[in-house]
C-alpha cells in the first residue's frame, strides 16, 4: 500500500502544485512546498498545523516550548494558516509552507532543519513524512490528537498504510474515545495517552482590544449578533435566521464572518438579494448597514466580543462544525446547528452547562437569537455559564508541553 500511495502522490503532485501556485502566487511558498526550507542549525522542534484552528494551537504550544528553552520551527498547509502565523506568531518564529508528502520534498526539509522532533497537531498522518522521520531517528508526536467518527471511518480503510506510519508515534489524545481510535489504527498502546484538549487553552489573539475598538466604531445603533466561521451553503440559512430575528426586533444587526474570506463577495450579494443593507468590513462603512460581512483576518474574536450572542458555523450544514469555544471564552451564549461532530465533547459540555444551544433550523436559530437580544440579562447569564464550562477544562497546554520536554531525547 505504501508503493501505491507513493505512485498516486507522484502522479497527482503536478496538479497540487499548480493549484498552490495559482492560489498562493508561487514564489517562496512554492519552493517551500518542494522542501526548500530556510536552513537552520539549532535542530528545532518542527510543529506542523493544517490551517487556522490548528495554527492557533501550534502558536500557543510554540510559545510555551520556547519558554522552556526549546527552539521551534512551524509549518502550515494552507495560505490562511500561514498568514495567521505570520500575523500572530511570536517574534523570531517565521512560518514555512508544509512540504508535499513526497520523499524528495520531505527529505529536503529534514536536511535543512535536522529537527530534534516532529510534532503534528490533531489529525496529521503523512506516510512519507513519518517514514523519513523514522529513517533519521526523529521522534514523532501527535498532540491534541483526534479522529472524528467520520475521519476514522475513512482512514481505517487504509489501516495498513496509516498503521505503519503511526506505530512509532507518541500520541497525546484529546479523550479516551480518540485515543482508542488511534490504537485501532495501529498506534502502540504504550505511547498513547490522554492529556486533554488544547483548544481550551486558547485566548484572544494579539491586539484583540485594538481590533475590537476599530470594529466598534463601525457599529450602528441596535442589538447585534455574530455568525462566525460560516461555511459554504450555510450563508443563506444564517440570513434567513436574521429575517426571523427582525420580525420582532427590526433594528437587529448581524456580523457575518465566512470561514473562507474569499466567499465574502458572495455573502454580500446574498444579503442584498434578501433586501438587507450590507457592507464589507474592509470598506470601513460608517453605519446604516444591516449585515456587515467580515472579509478581514484576525477580527472574529473581536466581533464575538461585541455581539450579544454568537452562532458558530459549519454546523447547520453537514461539515462537522467549527470552534465553539471562542465565543464561550468571551462570555457569550453559543448557538450551533446539529452537525458538530468535530466538536462533540465541547458542544455537549456547553449544552449541559446551559451556555450552549443546539438549533435544528434557521427559524429556530432566529427565535433563539431574538430571545437573547431582547433580554440582555438572559444573554449575560448564559454567557457566563458558557465561559465557566470552557475554563473548567483548561490545563492541557502545560501538560502537553511538559510531556514533550520530558519525552524528547537528551541533546
Amino acid at each position: 500500500m505504501w508503493w501505491l500511495y507513493r505512485i498516486l502522490t507522484v502522479l497527482l503532485s503536478p496538479l497540487w502544485l499548480l493549484a498552490l501556485a495559482l492560489k498562493q502566487g508561487g514564489g517562496r511558498r512554492l519552493k517551500e512546498r518542494l522542501g526548500w526550507a530556510p536552513e537552520r542549525t539549532d535542530s528545532p522542534i518542527w510543529i506542523q498545523a493544517v490551517s487556522v484552528g490548528e495554527v492557533r494551537i501550534a502558536l500557543r504550544l510554540a510559545a510555551r516550548l520556547r519558554e522552556l528553552g526549546l527552539p521551534v520551527a512551524l509549518t502550515s498547509t494552507t495560505a490562511t494558516g500561514l498568514a495567521l502565523a505570520e500575523r500572530e506568531g511570536p517574534a523570531g518564529l517565521t512560518p514555512t509552507a508544509f512540504p508535499l508528502d513526497l520523499p524528495t520534498c520531505v527529505r529536503r526539509t529534514f536536511s535543512a532543519w535536522n529537527p530534534a522532533a516532529l510534532v503534528l497537531v490533531e489529525t496529521e498522518i503523512w506516510p512519507a513524512l513519518f517514514r523519513e522521520a523514522r529513517s533519521r531517528g526523529v521522534p514523532v508526536f501527535i498532540v491534541n490528537g483526534r479522529l472524528s467518527e467520520r475521519a476514522f471511518t475513512r482512514t481505517v480503510r487504509f489501516r495498513p498504510l496509516y498503521g505503519r506510519a503511526l506505530r512509532d508515534a507518541y500520541i497525546a489524545a484529546q479523550s479516551e474515545e480518540h485515543a482508542a481510535r488511534f490504537k485501532i489504527l495501529g498506534a502502540y498502546p504504550g505511547r498513547v495517552q490522554v492529556l486533554g484538549n488544547l483548544k481550551y487553552d486558547l485566548s484572544p489573539p494579539p491586539r484583540f482590544e485594538e481590533a475590537r475598538e476599530r470594529l466598534r466604531a463601525l457599529l450602528p445603533q441596535g442589538p447585534l449578533w455574530v455568525a462566525g466561521s460560516v461555511r459554504e451553503g450555510e450563508e443563506d440559512l444564517v440570513l434567513q435566521a436574521l429575517s426571523a430575528v427582525r420580525t420582532s426586533l427590526p433594528e437587529a444587526r448581524l456580523i457575518l464572518a465566512p470561514r473562507h474570506p474569499d466567499r465574502a463577495a458572495l455573502c454580500l450579494e446574498q444579503a442584498r438579494a434578501r433586501g438587507f443593507a450590507a457592507a464589507l468590513r474592509s470598506s470601513s462603512p460608517s453605519g446604516g448597514w444591516d449585515v456587515l460581512v467580515l472579509d478581514t483576518m484576525g477580527e472574529l474574536w473581536s466581533a464575538y466580543d461585541l455581539g450579544e450572542a454568537a452562532f458558530v458555523g459549519g454546523s447547520l450544514v453537514p461539515l462537522g462544525g467549527q470552534n465553539v469555544l471562542e465565543p464561550a471564552f468571551l462570555s457569550k451564549p453559543v448557538l450551533y446547528g446539529p452537525h458538530t461532530e468535530n466538536f462533540k465533547e465541547e458542544t455537549e459540555r456547553l449544552s449541559a452547562s446551559g451556555g450552549g444551544f443546539r438549533v435544528e433550523t434557521p427559524g429556530e436559530l432566529g427565535w433563539r437569537v431574538a430571545a437573547f437580544l431582547s433580554d440582555p440579562d438572559l444573554a449575560r447569564g448564559c454567557g457566563q455559564r458558557a465561559r465557566l464550562a470552557a475554563e473548567h477544562h483548561r490545563g492541557a497546554l502545560e501538560r502537553v508541553s511538559r510531556w514533550l520536554a520530558d519525552t524528547l531525547p537528551a541533546p
